[in-house]
């Protein structure tokens, strides 16, 4: 099933945001644009695939923070199952943040909410300097 009919706000922000970021951006091309949705195309045939990837395969135990900050709607990537996956995860420093109205592109969708995270969680545990708000 396309991402349209799949996850609304997904591909609106798709759509509103990303593209129009590559289609106005000075450093990419018509061609680029064209092979970035290209590209769109192929990965939205591999979703059902994506769904059967086993995230705990590859390990909980990292030696350096860990971070997951995504959207609270987000279809692609369940707030529950990451929400799972980050309590089995130890880590010298951990955080995980829902941005509100934001589907699994929430960066883009709210910038300024995701800067926020990065500069009052992410900054603080990889460097000692405190936050210049």
């Amino acid at each position: 099933m396309p991402v349209k009919q799949l996850d609304p706000l997904t591909f609106d922000t798709m759509k509103t945001v990303v593209v129009r970021s590559l289609w106005f951006s000075p450093l990419h091309t018509l061609r680029g644009l064209r092979a970035y949705m290209k590209g769109m195309s192929f990965s939205e045939q591999l979703g059902p695939q994506a769904l059967a990837i086993n995230e705990w395969a590859e390990g909980t135990a990292f030696s350096l923070p860990f971070f997951i900050f995504q959207g609270d709607s987000d279809m692609l990537t369940p707030p529950e199952s990451a929400r799972r996956f980050f309590d089995d995860v130890t880590a010298p420093a951990k955080e995980f943040a829902l941005i509100r109205d934001a589907g699994h592109f929430a960066s883009f969708r709210h910038p300024d909410r995701f800067l926020d995270l990065m500069l009052t969680k992410v900054r603080p545990a990889i460097t000692s300097e405190p936050l210049a708000r």
